[in-house]
């Protein structure tokens, strides 16, 4: 939850526009007031609607109760919260840049393992396309059409707001492979009245590629299905590949997850923004990529692994700290504006 404490902004349906009686409140505490963990939770407790257009009434905003504090020591308040909540502002954009070199990382380990290979004493050859430079020279440069036999499209029919229970037939979205893994819980349920399509179920070994997305970074996310319950189908907005016995499905998926496959991508991409946004079949066959023996292939997917679980796991530990950053950001605001804490206690004092 936001506030626009001061200026002058336009809101829309979604927004509860709330001004503050000048002789009761302020409007930065009410801004507090309305970020702290009591307003939050009841007000999750209040909400309507299904999937992401949940609400909650101006009722409760115009309802709720709450112990003011005489205006001097509003300010007091709000004056203490912006300097402490700044303290933890700034540890949490340093962890969450730390996570974004993480994730940078990531990108260039497989990168580098995709396009260069793991033995730095490798004779390397020009690959003639500019934006791959050398390879290695026992590796060949092939387009895609040759290594993909091919592809399958889902369908999308109408289906309910929620996704489905286990052992209910249910329609994959798009998002079921953002980032390059595999999300069995990004799907719809299929509507009772419709029959499912068994050939379209998703399997493990499946390799899936997002084909449309709100998302321009995320269209062409490809994830390798190690595991899945059943009766999940593929949605017209997801491609199934179906790679020839030259390629390794792991290695595929990490060759298009790389930058140099996802620049194709991008550049690749039609429509306008938003939904529109689509890859066609006939763009990725025209894709290049390099294409180690099979063996290599092998190696190479054992040394993503191993490398990209260290760096997810480093990642998850700072998002968890962020986490707590933020629990206790919460948990601060919300002592001050209750009266639990008295603000002219010295901050050092504090256990924030």
């Amino acid at each position: 939850m936001q506030g626009l404490v001061n200026g002058i902004g336009f809101g829309t349906t979604e927004l509860i526009v709330v001004r503050p009686n000048p002789e009761l409140a302020s409007g930065a505490f009410l801004h507090y007031l309305f970020n702290s963990s009591e307003f939050r939770k009841l007000g999750e407790g209040q909400m309507y609607g299904a999937g992401g257009q949940k609400r909650i009434p101006d009722t409760f905003v115009r309802d709720f109760k709450a112990a003011l504090p005489p205006l001097v020591e509003q300010g007091a308040i709000v004056d203490f919260l912006d300097r402490e909540t700044a303290k933890i502002d700034v540890l949490v954009a340093e962890q969450q840049r730390l996570v974004e070199l993480l994730e940078e990382k990531r990108q260039a380990v497989i990168s580098h393992a995709v396009t260069k290979g793991l033995n730095s004493e490798a004779a390397m050859n020009d690959s003639g396309i500019k934006w791959l430079g050398e390879v290695p020279a026992h590796w060949k440069v092939v387009c895609v059409r040759r290594i993909i036999e091919r592809f399958e499209q889902g369908w999308s029919p109408d289906c309910l707001g929620f996704s489905a229970e286990e052992g209910s037939w249910g329609v994959l979205k798009s998002g079921c492979v953002n980032w390059g893994v595999f999300n069995e819980n990004e799907n719809k349920a299929l509507p009772e009245s419709l029959e499912p399509i068994p050939a379209l179920e998703v399997r493990a070994g499946d390799v899936l590629m997002s084909r449309a997305s709100g998302s321009p970074e995320l269209i062409g996310s490809v994830a390798y299905v190690y595991s899945t319950r059943p009766a999940l189908m593929l949605s017209d907005k997801i491609f199934r590949l179906h790679p020839s016995p030259s390629i390794n499905p792991e290695y595929l998926v990490a060759v298009f997850n790389s930058t140099c496959v996802r620049a194709q991508i991008v550049s690749s991409i039609s429509g306008a923004e938003g939904l529109a946004n689509n890859l066609s079949q006939a763009s990725i066959k025209s894709f290049y990529l390099v294409l180690p023996p099979r063996d290599e292939q092998a190696a190479i997917i054992a040394f993503i692994k191993q490398e990209v679980a260290l760096l997810d796991r480093l990642s998850e530990e700072t998002k968890r700290a962020i986490a707590t950053l933020q629990e206790r950001r919460c948990a601060l605001i919300s002592a001050a504006v209750t009266g639990q804490i008295d603000v002219r206690t010295p901050v050092e004092a504090l256990a924030v």
